[in-house]
């Protein structure tokens, strides 16, 4: 049965609200969220007290999400207060007020807390096994160890974007004198950190809205073709170049950067100071962005409570049906096209020399290529390509997301090409669109009737002579499924380069090699 949760996130640069639709363990979807700059921290500078202004932001913020949440009947609600709060002095006072006029009992996260959900987020969001993960927020900045998947030592530093603008840049142009202060103290907090340092097959992935922007600036700059930032990697030399270039810039000349959010445009260049820091002392060459954060964190610990560890065990998985059970497509049919299609892959491999990485991105396409249908037939290949690139799959690379849309874009009909995703793609890439998009959509015609009468497929190569012969076993009568199929030979047999045909044969049970 369907439960909903709402999580708001009390940061000390921006709040939100998230309301989740789940059954747990089994699947999720985000169904609402509401943003607000409350700028918790600004103004507290050494008095360490909230402000007036401030508190008055942040408390209509929750009187406006508690009304929201009791107009949608959702009494389910966890809030969260980070770093403005756990700092200042009147902080309890301000939870009580929190207290009093929503009926919540508001969570205050320790640093290591907040580091630990933030790293939940990230990990059920990118799927990092071994390195670190960095939050930095308007107040502070947790850096987490993760090995064997799993969150580890924590450390929360005050490296946040609004707190340090606030002590050091101030929010326009910035001097020079104030720069190197900010330098000298960034240098200061990181030098006790000599575990943070990257070692042979660790990753660094980041998220919050500091780094999402800063790459939101770099997709623009280089006219990325997805409108999506988790998994996307940001290089250190990008990030040193905007961090010297933004605190020489007025907040008005930083307005018409291409990518930068407007409320970010006076915080940017602390949050830009502040990663080049972090790169410089870690020696990490570029970082991952996880959409996923906190919020998310504190959600995973709720949909896995079954688990001993919130953390998905194969996250690629389970972000593709996920997906699929979302609109209802987890299903015998497209369970059984992509069997199909795998027992094409694997049994063409002489063929195609396509590696192990490929059958994982037909598997996924071959899951997903029909969730289009929710919202059209006739169309439903274009809808389905839609909805995979614009929902996004957690534990895939932007690159391998394009992939599986395009496949799931070219299984009926049409000429498989990359189009403006092709930036995304190497060499390599553009050969195997077309093979597996062949794959996948001899498949689909294969389940013509969705009866499963087509078993198994057995291929019988010949390389030498530059034929193929792909027998079909049937349990039944597979008239329709062969007609259709005959009939769209004709990508696969361009793409390997080889005459194709199709014969029927008969299924002989669960026990029949299907590599003889």
């Amino acid at each position: 049965m369907s439960q909903r949760i709402a999580i708001i996130d009390l940061g000390s640069n921006t709040t939100r609200l998230v309301v989740y639709e789940y059954e747990p363990g089994r699947r999720f979807h985000l169904v609402e969220e509401v943003r607000e700059v409350v700028r918790l921290r600004e103004g507290m500078g050494n008095g360490m007290a909230l402000r007036a202004a401030a508190i008055e932001r942040a408390q209509q913020a929750m009187r406006m999400f508690a009304s929201f949440c009791r107009s949608q009947g959702i009494d389910d609600v966890i809030m969260t207060a980070t770093s403005a709060v756990r700092d200042a002095r009147n902080g309890d006072s301000f939870l009580a007020r929190v207290r009093a006029e929503t009926g919540w009992e508001p969570r205050l996260l320790s640093g290591e807390d907040e580091g630990y959900y933030g790293a939940l987020g990230a990990l059920n969001g990118v799927g990092l096994r071994e390195g670190f993960v960095i939050d930095l927020g308007g107040g502070s900045a947790q850096i987490v160890e993760v090995r064997g998947g799993l969150p580890g030592r924590t450390v929360s530093l005050p490296l946040g974007a609004l707190r340090l603008s606030d002590l050091f840049l101030g929010y326009d142009r910035a001097k020079l004198a104030a720069v190197d202060s900010l330098s000298a103290f960034l240098a200061e907090q990181l030098a006790p950190l000599e575990w943070f340092r990257a070692r042979p097959g660790d990753s660094l992935v980041a998220l919050g809205g500091t780094v999402r922007n800063l790459a939101r600036i770099d997709q623009a700059a280089n006219n990325f073709p997805l409108d999506m930032v988790n998994g996307y990697e940001l290089v250190a030399a990008s990030i040193v170049d905007m961090a010297g270039r933004y605190w020489r810039m007025s907040q008005k000349e930083r307005l018409r950067i291409a990518g930068l959010d407007v409320d970010r445009a006076d915080i940017i260049q602390s949050g830009a100071l502040a990663y080049a820091a972090l790169l410089e002392h870690s020696g990490f060459e570029r970082i991952t962005i996880s959409q996923q954060g906190l919020r998310e964190g504190v959600f995973y610990q709720r949909f896995l409570a079954g688990q001993p560890q919130p953390v998905f065990d194969d996250l690629r998985q389970f972000s593709v049906l996920n997906l699929a059970r979302n609109f209802d497509c987890d299903g015998v049919h497209s369970r059984h096209v992509t069997t199909l299609s795998l027992q094409l892959f694997d049994q063409l491999q002489p063929a195609h020399g396509l590696g192990a990485s490929y059958r994982q991105l037909l598997w996924a396409a071959g899951m997903l290529h029909d969730i289009g249908i929710r919202v059209d037939f006739y169309y439903h290949h274009h809808h389905s390509a839609y909805i995979i690139q614009n929902s996004g799959l957690p534990g895939y690379s932007p690159r391998e997301l394009a992939m599986i849309a395009l496949l799931a874009q070219y299984h009926r009909k049409g000429n498989p090409k990359a189009g403006g995703l092709g930036t995304l793609f190497s060499d390599e890439d553009q050969r195997a669109l077309p093979i597996l998009a062949g794959m996948l959509r001899l498949s689909e015609f294969l389940e013509r009737g969705r009866s499963q009468v087509v078993r198994a497929v057995r291929c019988h190569l010949d390389l030498a002579n530059g034929w193929l012969q792909i027998e079909t076993l049937e349990a039944g009568d597979a008239r329709i499924e062969l007609w259709d199929a005959s009939r769209n030979l004709d990508v696969l047999q361009r793409a390997l380069d080889l005459q194709v045909e199709l014969v029927s044969g008969v299924w002989l049970g669960e026990q029949e090699s299907l590599t003889q």
